[in-house]
């Protein structure tokens, strides 16, 4: 008797680390839930009191005049209306160039700004606590807005944005078309299962900055608007709606009409590779709706191939099979 119960005590103690194991996995592996309810304006006057209030609460921000949400409009509504998401920590200047070659086509455009981005001081301590919800409400304010712009929606992301399109191209009704430009799903040269269970991880601790150059650190050549550096919490959330998005594939057709996805041979930062292959599973549960493209390596277009003012920019090359997806090209 004297020696079971040593025996049941290493039992439970075994249980208990078991348990505890099993708790810490389902915290890591747990996909996360992400929610975002829709408020389309019912028509052009509705869609432009939307943007006056967002106008009116970014007029008490410390922006800079380029971190400002923008709206290109011909005054009424019109065949298409694009909505242009930047990245992480740009700003809606980083679409301004391609917006106004939409707006000459002939379209309504808006570029809503996400939460902590465009602000004067590009050193701010608050931009990298942006979190994958609020991708997915700048998305949805810009979509709101678009219904009452135009009659066909295009939705645009670029990098962390792209993974808020994705969602909302599985989610949300009213998109006809999505394009999704070096969309950053999981970071480049590590497995994904890793780079998932760190971003769980890094949700749940304090925020610290990364420079994206470590050398240059604040003089990171680029433009003036962009931030030089990111938090770890907004990169880790991103991959959290990411997982959100994977998961949505098995749930059923897209919702957009269509979906494009343009990625570069360049990429450094960005998993291509996971890109290809969620393309590939979207394709096969929606059969002629998914298209894709990538920049040769020797093209040398860049992760960013929107904004002119980059250092390595090659919009000559970018733009133009841009527009061409976007049906924008004439």
């Amino acid at each position: 008797m004297g020696a079971e119960i040593p025996q049941m005590r290493r039992r439970r103690i075994l249980l208990a680390v078991l348990s505890a194991l099993g708790l810490a996995a389902w915290f890591v592996f747990r996909v996360p839930d992400f929610s975002s309810v829709p408020h389309p304006a019912r028509d052009y006057d509705e869609a432009m009191a939307k943007f006056s209030a967002i106008e009116n609460r970014e007029s008490s921000l410390p922006l800079r005049p380029e971190g400002r949400s923008r709206l290109f409009t011909h005054g009424k509504t019109t065949d298409r209306a694009f909505v242009l998401l930047h990245g992480l920590t740009n700003c809606p200047e980083q679409f301004v160039p391609l917006a106004n070659i939409l707006f000459q086509s002939g379209a309504n455009v808006v570029i809503p700004r996400a939460r902590y981005a465009g602000y004067a001081d590009t050193m701010n301590d608050v931009q990298g606590l942006q979190s994958g919800q609020d991708l997915l409400d700048q998305a949805a304010e810009g979509l709101d807005i678009a219904a009452g712009l135009g009659g066909r929606v295009t939705l645009v992301g670029l990098s962390g944005s792209a993974v808020a399109a994705a969602w909302m191209a599985e989610n949300r009704d009213g998109i006809e078309s999505a394009l999704l430009l070096a969309p950053f799903f999981g970071l480049n040269g590590h497995p994904v299962w890793q780079i998932d269970a760190v971003a769980a991880v890094l949700t749940r601790i304090p925020n610290s900055y990364k420079w994206w150059n470590e050398n240059l650190k604040e003089k990171n050549p680029g433009p003036s608007y962009a931030y030089p550096r990111y938090g770890t919490f907004c990169m880790a959330d991103t991959i959290q709606l990411s997982r959100n998005v994977r998961a949505g594939i098995g749930r059923g057709p897209l919702k957009a009409g269509r979906l494009d996805i343009i990625t570069t041979g360049t990429e450094q930062g960005a998993n291509n590779a996971l890109t290809n292959q969620l393309a590939a599973e979207w394709a096969a549960k929606n059969p002629g709706r998914v298209a894709t493209y990538e920049f040769p390596e020797t093209d040398g277009v860049p992760h960013d191939m929107v904004d002119p003012n980059q250092p390595e920019a090659k919009v000559g090359i970018s733009y133009p099979e841009i527009l061409q997806v976007l049906g924008a090209d004439r």
